[in-house]
């Protein structure tokens, strides 16, 4: 795959093999699961840095997440304009208000529906595997949990039943929720001229033995949970795929201290994947778990091997 600018263009040209590309068509050629310093963010950060997670992920292994992501966005734009200017003008005949807005709102359930189901499942299977790694890591027996909040309400009987269904039937019965909710909300999303539920308004929450980690948690359990939830991530890729994702950890090992290093690279020891770590400090890469990985350095631009494994 390569990429590269157009002239006197924003835009970049893609081409896989040779041959152009969309890029809508090349997300997921190559699965990465990247360990960064700014992942604190997933805990401490706005709701739409945990969906912009969530949609990385996802896109990377469920090409249909990503067309219908990529559709729902766009019919959001379009309701979201439809809204205004009917807020902007109170007056109109309430029917016509309704008809104009019947195909948006079921275009938009549909794509909102897979959206929200696949994010469902995903996070169930994340959470499934993040208490195990979070007490491998922090050495505790606090029970370190994740839940997807939904703006359309959900009560826990149905959420089971998305994770267990066939993708039609979950997709089914969230389109009926989605769309119930929608007409619930009608007067409130008139006044205000925005489509005021849906995926665009989750969130994710994580809470450690049953109290908010972002505001109750430690500084370094929070740190311990991203992590955690990286390694629940190559959990899920494998599998989702069958394959391992790409490792890449950059200058995560400064954020953390000795013990917390040890345990993270030999839980990662264990995972047969390509793996590139960097480092500001070239005595963080000189950990066993390491040994085996050659070590280049940047210098001047120029990447130069230091050590052969």
């Amino acid at each position: 795959i390569t990429v590269e600018p157009e002239r006197n263009s924003a835009r970049k040209r893609i081409r896989q093999d040779g041959l152009p590309r969309r890029a809508i068509d090349v997300v997921g050629t190559l699965r990465v699961v990247l360990f960064s310093p700014e992942d604190l963010e997933l805990v401490l950060g706005s709701p739409s840095v945990r969906r912009r997670y969530l949609d990385i992920s996802l896109s990377q292994i469920d090409q249909a997440y990503l067309r219908s992501l990529s559709q729902y966005v766009r019919l959001l734009e379009q309701r979201n304009s439809l809204l205004k200017q009917i807020a902007a003008k109170p007056s109109r005949d309430r029917r016509a208000i309704e008809e104009q807005l019947a195909y948006w709102d079921e275009q938009l359930v549909i794509h909102g529906s897979y959206v929200l189901v696949a994010r469902l499942r995903y996070v169930h299977r994340l959470a499934g595997a993040l208490n195990g790694h979070f007490r491998s890591l922090a050495v505790s027996d606090l029970p370190l949990s994740l839940e997807y909040q939904s703006t359309v309400p959900l009560p826990d009987p149905l959420r089971e039943r998305v994770v267990l269904d066939s993708l039609p039937d979950a997709q089914a019965r969230i389109n009926q929720r989605f769309q119930s909710a929608l007409h619930g909300i009608r007067d409130d999303e008139l006044r205000r001229g925005m489509t005021l539920i849906g995926p665009h308004r989750d969130d994710l929450v994580y809470t450690l033995a049953g109290e908010e980690l972002a505001a109750f948690g430690s500084r370094g359990m929070q740190r311990l949970a991203v992590v955690a939830t990286k390694l629940a991530e190559i959990d899920a890729f494998c599998g989702a795929t069958g394959e391992l994702p790409v490792l890449l950890l950059d200058d995560v090992l400064s954020e953390l201290d000795q013990e917390h290093q040890d345990r993270l690279l030999q839980s990662l020891s264990g995972v047969p994947a390509q793996r590139f770590v960097t480092a500001t400090d070239r005595r963080l890469l000189e950990h066993p778990a390491l040994a085996e990985l050659p070590m280049s350095e940047l210098r001047d631009g120029q990447v130069c091997l230091l050590v052969e494994p």
